[in-house]
């Protein structure tokens, strides 16, 4: 037994061991499964079915049978449910020295199999999102075969992954005046990818450069999908007391007080009861050792935020560097942390929200944290 099976099992994870059966809750209705989709690069792959309707599965692992020419797979049985005779004809081919492809197929009647075909043995966790209704396996390894594909990387920079909240049908909070969201943290992203992009050694991407809605699994997958060094996901706070203000920075973790999980449920767009639910989801920041990278990025974003915002337009309430269960932070495999600036539900920071100078500083802030912590070599990939 490795030394990473000893710690997982007495962390009590039990849907991260390396040959996990994870068992979902009973489905509501019955379920369709209408498309499978992949992110990968030579260490990763995450696997996304998407369904119609909630479901009840369960996912299992198999070992190579030589016998029968098998090999090594991971396999999502789904109850009472059915799927689209194009995804039984046309198996997603990955092909990444990790994993060959994933196939589906109608197993016994009411029950749809997804078969991923692995390349050698790898550990992998399940798990299940809402709105709409989604299964995530990632398989986690990195790969031996010699022919890896072929990744948009930048060669001695640092990428970095800029992530707007929201987007398209999902606007996120809206301001007492009207505000949204979505149109806040684009407006800022844009700024912090040009500020950026002006700086040698850096190579900026971002999950949406417009007005479209982007599922949270996706923009992690992106992230991934480019080896990204650093990943940032702006949002901007909200809260029914109006009077709530403030700028606070998190990393993915168990909430550190009731008020993280209460926002990392609206940004999962869940009940905070389904976020107390999926405990193991959000153990495996640890497990690569990125947390404490996370953790140091996150606090210097903050307090640079802070600062800047003070010096420039007055006094700003610093809510500190916090922790909590964020989706869009599960299966990142860098550096990753999740801005709150302000509260788009007071009346007072919506007014500044709309001042582009005010964007420009929480911009110019990230831009000169990211700096920082990347010319100090602070960088964590996972191993």
């Amino acid at each position: 037994m490795s030394s990473l099976t000893r710690h997982l099992i007495a962390a009590g994870i039990a849907a991260f061991l390396l040959y996990p059966s994870y068992v979902s809750p009973s489905p509501a209705r019955p379920a369709v499964v209408r498309d499978i989709r992949h992110w990968t690069n030579e260490e990763y792959t995450r696997v996304v079915i998407d369904l119609e309707g909630e479901a009840k599965y369960e996912a299992n692992f198999l070992p190579a049978d030589p016998v029968r020419k098998l090999p090594a797979r991971i396999f999502i049985d789904i109850e009472k449910a059915t799927l689209r005779d194009e995804i039984i004809r046309h198996p997603r081919e990955v092909r990444n020295g990790l994993l060959t492809r994933v196939r589906a197929g109608r197993f016994r009647a009411g029950v749809v199999r997804v078969v991923i075909d692995l390349e050698r043995e790898s550990g992998y966790r399940a798990f299940d999102l809402s709105n709409p209704s989604r299964i995530i396996v990632d398989v986690e390894g990195r790969s031996e075969a010699r022919n890896r594909p072929v990744l948009p990387d930048a060669p001695g920079k640092i990428v970095v992954m800029i992530d707007p909240g929201h987007g398209g049908k999902d606007p996120g909070a809206t301001g007492p005046t009207g505000l949204r969201e979505k149109d806040v943290v684009l407006a800022i992203g844009r700024m912090v990818r040009q500020k950026l992009s002006r700086l040698p050694g850096f190579d900026v991407r971002m999950t949406r450069d417009s007005d479209v809605f982007i599922p949270l699994e996706e923009r992690t997958g992106m992230a991934n999908e480019t080896n990204a060094d650093i990943f940032v996901s702006l949002h901007i706070n909200a809260s029914r007391n109006r009077k709530a203000r403030g700028v606070s920075t998190y990393v993915l973790s168990r909430a550190s007080d009731k008020e993280a999980l209460v926002l990392a449920a609206r940004e999962n767009g869940v009940s905070v009861k389904k976020l107390s639910e999926v405990r193991f989801i959000i153990d495996d920041l640890s497990l690569y050792g990125r947390k404490k990278e996370s953790l140091k990025l996150a606090k210097t974003v903050n307090d640079t935020i802070v600062r800047n915002i003070k010096r420039r337009h007055g006094p700003v309430h610093n809510l500190g560097l916090k922790q909590a269960p964020f989706y869009v932070l599960v299966g990142a495999r860098m550096t990753a942390v999740l801005v709150e600036t302000s509260f788009i539900s007071n009346r007072s920071e919506e007014k500044r929200l709309r001042r582009r100078s005010y964007l420009e500083t929480i911009a110019d802030s990230v831009v000169e944290a990211i700096r920082y912590y990347g010319e100090n070599g602070a960088l964590a990939r996972a191993g």
